[in-house]
């Protein structure tokens, strides 16, 4: 038996991609090929180069824009954050009080990106929590939590409490934390939910947590009024 590990054919490609950028082949702002030509020099179907572009940009490996095509991304320092301490904890740490509102909670279909996040295969069930947190009352980050099939229990708690208090009544202890920091733009809706001006410059954390097991706890996006929250790395 080939014990060989086989890898879906758009990862491959993502994989190939992100060789060529890593060795300076494709270099940073170049623009690459369309779909069209990628499917017929790699001999896959644009479906696989769409999902292979998907992980790429998920990756902040090339950026997209509309209209014109895909670059390659500049590159960016990465910050690895291997603390799964939650935002209530570091504000009652800070003597702040914290809070959340609850903008929604459904059930939506992994994609390529996030099926990779979680650890689960795409088109699976994952339940997306979306909320405004505030210190002191003042909102600070908008802040949305993707979670597997495993944790569906947390449909049935209260939303606006700690998530990982609730986690961690559970027998669910999110211990280490991988975190990317990038520097973004609040859409109107976001400047809406931070009391922000639409375009305005804004923090974006994106989080991967899992237990002393290594296994994905939940994956979280959260964009943040930096007039507002201060993100401190101790090396």
């Amino acid at each position: 038996m080939n014990s060989e590990m086989v890898f879906p054919l758009y990862q491959k490609l993502a994989e190939d991609i992100k060789r060529q950028i890593a060795d300076g082949i494709l270099k940073e702002n170049e623009k690459l090929p369309p779909e069209l030509e990628l499917s017929k020099e790699y001999s896959v179907s644009r479906v696989t180069v769409r999902k292979a572009m998907e992980i790429l940009a998920d990756g902040g490996y090339v950026k997209k824009h509309q209209g014109i095509g895909t670059f390659v991304a500049a590159r960016k320092l990465n910050r690895i954050h291997d603390k799964g301490m939650g935002f209530t904890d570091l504000c009652e740490t800070e003597g702040k009080t914290p809070s959340a509102e609850l903008i929604s909670a459904e059930w939506i279909t992994a994609t390529v990106p996030m099926a990779q996040h979680l650890g689960i295969e795409e088109g699976e069930r994952v339940l997306k929590i979306s909320r405004i947190r505030r210190i002191d009352g003042v909102p600070v980050m908008l802040e949305v939590n993707y979670f597997s099939s495993q944790y569906s229990y947390l449909m049935e708690q209260d939303l606006t409490k700690s998530l990982y208090a609730t986690l961690r009544a559970h027998g669910d202890m999110p211990n280490h934390a991988v975190k990317v920091v990038e520097i973004g733009y609040v859409t109107p809706e976001e400047a809406e939910y931070l009391n922000m001006s639409a375009g305005g410059v804004t923090l974006i954390m994106k989080e991967t947590v899992t237990n002393d097991s290594q296994e994905v706890i939940h994956y979280c996006k959260q964009v943040v009024n930096p007039e507002r929250y201060k993100l401190t790395i101790r090396f």
